[in-house]
């Protein structure tokens, strides 16, 4: 589905990720957004670690439903672990063809994972497909290019941050979201941002947590050395001792409708 490959090590990764306080904050902020209530039934595509599916459990209740879905059977399996819901499954399934008939559900979540498909049209359209008459969408995605993170050596983090764009499909899927989602047959309902900014570094911000994956990657396939990669993670510590560490990244938050 992407550059990624989320093996038992990898989904670990993810799953720390998913704790830091940058991202449960989001996780309180998508909760905020979907209209969701007691027997509602709710796919999310592309559930991850599954934190945001077992949040979502919690609101509809055992008289609702929730399917998470995702294309990597660790992550699944991770989540599987933790899950003591009845009314909470997973399931390893493909965005672009999901196992489940037509108006299945009320709600549809896709959070960070619509920009790692390269048939990223086809999702958004199996998403509108399982939703019922009327029922509601939320797609969050992240602007790659949109990203500052402060060094001392500017050349270097640009090759960095170019280099990881290579680990998602669509680097910069939020700007034609709007239209994709249209042309889906959605009405687009708002689109918001939820900002993450870092001042420190930090064990519980986002973008520490973040750093080891980026640099496994760009060091085995961005193209760029061991020791470059060291390098421009060493900076960190020292700009945030200095009180000049600096990292801003946009989530970009887009809720739709399906109509009547």
């Amino acid at each position: 589905m992407s550059g990624l490959k989320f093996t038992d090590q990898a989904a670990r990764q993810l799953e720390a990720l998913y704790m830091t306080a940058d991202v449960v904050a989001q996780r309180s902020d998508t909760l905020r957004k979907l209209p969701l209530a007691r027997g509602h039934s709710v796919i999310d595509i592309g559930s991850g670690p599954g934190f945001l599916c077992e949040s979502m459990a919690d609101v509809v209740g055992p008289s609702g439903r929730v399917l998470g879905i995702d294309i990597s059977a660790d992550l699944i399996a991770r989540a599987a672990q933790r899950n003591h819901r009845q009314w909470l499954s997973y399931r390893v399934d493909d965005a672009t063809h999901i196992d489940e008939p037509d108006a299945s559900f009320d709600v549809a979540t896709c959070t960070q994972v619509a920009e790692y498909i390269p048939e990223v049209d086809k999702a958004i359209s199996e998403a509108f497909r399982v939703l019922k008459p009327g029922g509601r969408a939320l797609f969050i995605a992240t602007d790659w290019d949109a990203v500052i993170w402060h060094s001392d050596a500017p050349q270097r983090m640009a090759a960095v941050m170019k280099a990881w764009e290579r680990h998602c499909a669509q680097p910069r899927l939020p700007r034609s979201m709007p239209k994709r989602m249209r042309d889906a047959g959605f009405v687009l309902d708002a689109a918001t941002v939820f900002p993450i900014v870092n001042l420190r570094w930090d064990d519980d911000a986002y973008s520490k947590g973040i750093v080891k994956t980026i640099g496994e990657f760009v060091a085995k396939r961005g193209g760029m050395s061991d020791d470059e990669v060291a390098a421009w993670a060493a900076e960190f510590p020292r700009l945030s001792d200095e009180g000049r560490y600096f990292f801003a990244s946009s989530r970009f938050v887009f809720s739709a409708s399906k109509p009547a």
